[in-house]
């Protein structure tokens, strides 16, 4: 699924936190999460679970670039999520 279309600065490092609790079951919890960058100058780096929640760092990127980054995840539950969120390059 297509969480959205987002802005990333060249050269730039971007927190991003993605959160699941309203997907998840209450009694569920991510226990496994993919992060990958299709570009080859922009990398998804350090994913990090915090229960319902999942962080990533996005580094580089050129100007002008397009790109998506897929995301997996998996709960406790055994359901396993595929998303995607579409990036732009900016310049700096």
């Amino acid at each position: 699924m297509l969480l959205g279309s987002k802005r990333h600065t060249a050269t730039a490092t971007t927190r991003w936190l993605l959160d699941y609790s309203r997907w998840l079951d209450n009694t569920a919890t991510i226990i496994d999460a993919t992060v990958a960058s299709s570009s080859p100058t922009c990398s998804a780096e350090n994913t990090t679970i915090l229960g319902k929640e999942v962080v990533f760092f996005l580094t580089g990127g050129e100007t002008g670039e397009t790109f998506v980054v897929s995301v997996i995840i998996t709960d406790s539950l055994g359901n396993i999520k595929p998303d995607t969120i579409a990036f732009t390059v900016l310049a700096p």
